[in-house]
């Protein structure tokens, strides 16, 4: 099998994966210039470096400076990921998962990502050989996982940041550089930057004190700087006062002196900003958390993003890592387990809620197990808002999700993951889904719901058969159809039944497919559901068409576009349309064929389908490309394969190869 090469070789940039670097990078002249020999010297093994130092000194800062600032030293990208601490993270639950997202990111289609870690390790080190590209492993804890995602190249180069030296990975040639605090003149210059011009000058002795006192730290420094710009009549005399002796290091000091600067009501706010999961924290769920309204926390909200204690985002917030331990640890000193284990189910049920609310708004026309206290127009104002809101806070969700699923509070953990199918389908965003759906599973067996268990199995095997990971995902129908035989279950059985003609339509079994299919669309009759008719009635014409029979094919497709419209379900009328075009266009009827797919895509683009939209865009393509009007078929089939490599689908890859 031929897979895509990485970068300039191809003629395609490759992929730049690194975060946004941080401004006011200073006194860091010696490890960027020992960096840059690193690069120069030439040896037989992939260079690795391990960036090493406290809490708050800046190696992911000076990382991703660097890295920046050398991109054209790696004509075949930089890839990214992060081990930060901690199971709410944005970070990958394992080497596994972080070896996907380097797989699919230089251009491998999903269904061609092995399914095991030491597959996957072959297959990148296999890709990337003879090529020059950079690896960002940040916030490493252990050398194992580095070494797990080590690629062979020499041209390689691996930059590790880590507070452990991970001297394991002196067995492979790492090179350590340590990343101390920063010294007095590039202290002194970062604090002038943030305290303000002139600030430092006013009393030179006690800004010596105060500089002291932050340890060369550019995290203290920033949270410090932050509270003089934010008091410009309080005098550097009494910060230090303010600040203590500096027991315990300098970040507690520090700490100690913002945190005792705060307002209560502010300080209520920063120790929950310490337990609750998720990169970020949307602050209408902080409001909920203290019974206030959104509004109402505005002004606490500024006090501590002027101390530099939480980052603002408009209508999330986030905090450093460091901050967050901190704040974590005054929580557990002031509240008790049953305090905290209150607040993190009210913030779980919060994201449930509207999970659940959003799923109705995207995915209308499903039946669920799961229900909605409230209607859902009263939490988000239309289907747009709901996707937006997945979009902006998915990772929280997931981190909320696995927190749950480790307090053990199972009824939320499989609601919250039968609610999340809504935005898969439209977004695909695969490996989070799988493993959340496996946790799901896991509660609703726990929670003793045989049929959530057989719906959450029929999500996870479709899924699976999108990856091409057949043998699994016949699997989970297979549990899913034997639980609906047991409990003589229609739906559950009607639904399991089209999963495996799916399954094996993949395997090309067209004909054993088509008899699933209508025995798929007998059960949804039999229990009243037309638009599961409809379903089974769409992707039977779709099989007819490759089989030729176009009469058949068309009986099929029109009843199914007759009743999805009739349900009111645009997307799946559009989807209807579209093969119904491809027949036309077979009948010599090009121009109504391709009227009719400008319009479906119109539709999905309204209903802001990623997904649904490139799988239209590139039927608009093929159909073009067939009549010779190859300028448009160009431009639809370059938008699909951005849309599908955003999503990480394997029809990616497909389209490239179609282009060259």
């Amino acid at each position: 099998m031929t897979h895509p090469q990485p970068g300039h070789r191809t003629g395609r940039p490759g992929p730049i994966q690194l975060p946004p670097p941080s401004p006011g990078i200073v006194g860091r002249e010696p490890e960027l210039e020992q960096l840059d020999a690193l690069r120069e010297h030439l040896r037989e093994h992939p260079r690795i470096v391990v960036l090493t130092g406290v809490g708050g000194v800046g190696k992911t800062a000076l990382a991703v400076h660097w890295l920046t600032t050398r991109r054209d030293a790696f004509p075949d990208g930089v890839l990214y990921t992060s081990f930060a601490s901690g199971a709410d993270d944005d970070g990958p639950e394992s080497p596994g998962i972080a070896l996907h997202g380097f797989l699919a990111a230089l251009g491998i289609p999903n269904s061609d990502i092995p399914a095991r870690t030491a597959e996957r390790v072959a297959l990148f080190r296999a890709l990337t050989t003879g090529h020059t590209f950079a690896l960002l492993l940040d916030n490493a804890a252990f050398a194992a996982q580095v070494r797990t995602l080590l690629p062979s190249a020499s041209t390689a180069f691996v930059l590790v940041t880590s507070r452990s030296q991970l001297s394991g990975l002196g067995l492979d040639g790492a090179d350590i550089v340590p990343v101390e605090p920063l010294g007095k003149n590039a202290a002194r210059t970062l604090l002038a930057s943030r305290a303000g011009a002139g600030r430092l000058d006013a009393d030179p002795s006690a800004a010596r004190q105060l500089l002291r006192a932050c340890g060369g730290l550019p995290l203290t420094i920033a949270v410090v700087g932050a509270r003089l710009r934010a008091r410009p009549e309080r005098n550097i005399a009494r910060e230090v006062r303010g600040r203590g002796a500096g027991v315990g290091g300098p970040h507690k000091a520090v700490f100690d002196a913002s945190y005792d600067s705060l307002t209560p009501a502010a300080a209520q706010i920063y120790r929950l900003c310490g337990v609750l999961p998720g990169t970020h924290i949307a602050l209408d769920a902080l409001a909920h958390l203290l019974a206030t309204p959104a509004d109402g926390i505005d002004d606490r909200i500024e006090e501590l993003v002027e101390a530099n204690l939480l980052s603002d985002h408009g209508e999330v917030v986030s905090r450093h890592d460091v901050v967050r331990d901190d704040a974590r640890t005054r929580y557990e000193r002031e509240m008790t387990p049953e305090d905290h284990s209150a607040t993190l189910l009210a913030f779980t049920r919060w994201h449930l809620d509207r999970v659940l609310a959003a799923d109705e708004l995207i995915h209308p026309f499903r039946p669920r197990f799961a229900t909605l206290g409230e209607p859902a127009a009263r939490i988000f104002a239309d289907r747009d808002l709901a996707i937006r809101w997945w979009r902006r806070d998915h990772q929280v969700i997931r981190a909320v999700t696995r927190d749950a699923a480790a307090q053990g509070w199972d009824s939320e953990v499989w609601q919250l993951c039968e609610g999340s199918w809504g935005f898969f389908l439209h977004n695909r965003d695969y490996e989070p889904f799988l493993a959340l759906t496996t946790l799901g599973i896991a509660s609703a067996r726990r929670c003793g719901l045989p049929l959530v268990e057989a719906r959450l199995r029929s999500q996870l095997g479709f899924a699976l058969d999108q990856l091409g990971r057949l043998e699994e995902a016949d699997a989970q129908h297979a549990v899913a159809l034997e639980i609906g035989e047991r409990e003589n279950d229609g739906p559950t059985l009607a639904t399991a039944v089209s999963r495996l003609a799916r399954a094996a339509r993949r395997r090309g079994d067209l004909e054993q497919a088509l008899q699933l299919y209508r025995r798929s669309a007998e059960l949804h009759a039999e229990i009243g559901r037309p638009r599961g008719v409809a379903l089974a009635r769409r992707r039977r014409g779709e099989l007819l068409i490759e089989l030729n029979r176009d009469q058949e094919a068309a009986a099929e497709l029109t009843a199914a576009a007759d009743t999805m419209a009739e349900a009111g379900d645009a997307n799946q009328h559009a989807r209807a349309v579209t093969a119904l075009a491809r027949l036309h266009d077979r009948h010599g009827r090009y121009d109504h064929a391709r009227s009719r797919l400008v319009d479906a895509l119109r539709v999905v683009r309204a209903l802001d389908s990623p997904y649904y939209t490139a799988e239209i865009l590139a039927v608009l393509a093929d159909l073009e490309t067939r009549h010779d009007d190859l300028d448009q078929a160009h431009e639809h089939r370059a938008e699909a394969r951005l849309l599908y490599a955003r999503l990480g689908d394997p029809r990616a890859a497909e389209l490239t190869d179609q282009e060259d």
